[in-house]
């Protein structure tokens, strides 16, 4: 076992064991002050469930990318493909991201806050991104574009990220959905990361996905402690999942560290399903003349609910949909992005019009 592998194990392990000790002391603590999620007409789940288990995510993220930092730091090991001074501008960038995504979804869990607040304050945190030395500055031919200047590029990033960290809060809408869907991209990115000697980002990875295997667990499978993540935990994922998507798009189209023949179409195939749901979810509410932000049951999980699955095959069936998408996409690499694209909306475009057809004879055999 080469020493990389070994700290990529130590960090989840310890993240996985913080997430242990750590989570249920917090449903603990919701129970006590009644912090439950609300039911209300939109939620399928009964009884009072905790819904700040997202409180764990960032705490232990950050002390376990930091301890293992000064542990590689004292032991010598160098931090391949990168600088030192560059590691320690994505620490400081990520943190006060992090933190304000962190602030934000706790207020939101706690006592509300406005979509308008929260997207002001999502904004401020893809701000951090951009502050960090890295925007889009190429589309890889979408549409025919390829280079774009940077006064295009930043704003464009930002507008992406705040896209990325909406779809992944609108997501988790059923047990096990953004946690698994989140494992599932940030597995492959720390794989990604750790194999082509980017260590620093793997370890971030892994990182949370220790604490998040845990969190998973108690979500699905937990009794007497389940848990929600609450804001606070699907805008910390989101936010994760932006920085290291930004730095494997950087990674890959400005240097040699990372040799993928077409990152966007991979970028693509590991966060498919949540994006293009928010789409298609954003549109349909516009076309009615209402805000995006309105709340509603048109999700993909909601339509699996309709179809008659249950919380946890749905949150299965969606996951491995979006590995289907990781396979084809792979697959696809060497084809035009464009096409990549074209093919992967039209499959979703079918998806759905199945399971629309499916509830309805599922309607007309229930009358």
């Amino acid at each position: 076992m080469t020493w990389e592998v070994l700290f990529i194990v130590s960090i989840f392990a310890f993240s996985a064991l913080a997430g242990w000790i750590y989570l249920p002391q917090i449903v603990l603590i919701a129970k006590k002050r009644k912090l439950f999620d609300v039911i209300d007409a939109r939620k399928s789940h009964k009884g009072a469930i905790p819904r700040i288990g997202g409180l764990s995510f960032f705490p232990i993220f950050l002390l376990s990318i930091t301890l293992f930092s000064c542990i590689r730091y004292a032991l010598g090991y160098p931090i391949l493909n990168v600088s030192e001074t560059s590691v320690f501008l994505d620490l400081q960038c990520l943190a006060a991201g992090l933190t304000l995504m962190y602030i934000v979804g706790l207020a939101d869990d706690l006592s509300g806050v406005s979509y308008k607040t929260k997207f002001a304050i999502q904004i401020l945190a893809a701000l951090t991104v951009v502050v960090g030395g890295f925007w889009i500055n190429n589309l890889q031919g979408i549409l025919g574009i390829f280079e774009i200047p940077w006064f295009i590029g930043m704003p464009l990033t930002i507008l992406v990220a705040v896209f990325v960290m909406n779809a992944y809060n609108l997501i988790d809408g059923i047990d096990g959905l953004c946690s698994g869907l989140s494992a599932f991209t940030l597995g492959l990115m720390g794989l990604w990361f750790t194999f082509n000697q980017l260590l620093f980002y793997g370890m971030m990875a892994f990182a949370i996905l220790g604490v998040l295997s845990v969190f998973f667990f108690m979500n699905v499978f937990g009794t007497k402690n389940k848990v929600f993540m609450g804001d606070t935990g699907s805008l910390t994922l989101g936010f994760i999942i932006v920085f290291l998507g930004f730095k494997f798009y950087w990674f890959s189209t400005n240097t040699d560290v990372i040799s993928f023949m077409n990152p966007l179409a991979s970028i693509l195939g590991i966060t498919f399903v949540p994006l293009f749901d928010t789409v298609r979810v954003f549109g349909l509410r516009i076309s009615k003349g209402l805000s995006p932000f309105y709340p509603d049951k048109n999700h993909i999980h909601h339509k699996f609910l309709l179809m008659g699955f249950g919380h946890r095959s749905s949150s299965m069936y969606i996951i491995i949909l979006q590995a289907f998408y990781c396979i084809i996409n792979t697959i696809l690499q060497p084809l035009n992005i464009n096409l990549i694209i074209l093919i992967d909306i039209s499959i979703a475009v079918a998806g759905y019009l199945l399971m629309d057809y499916i509830i309805k004879l599922k309607g007309k055999a229930l009358k």
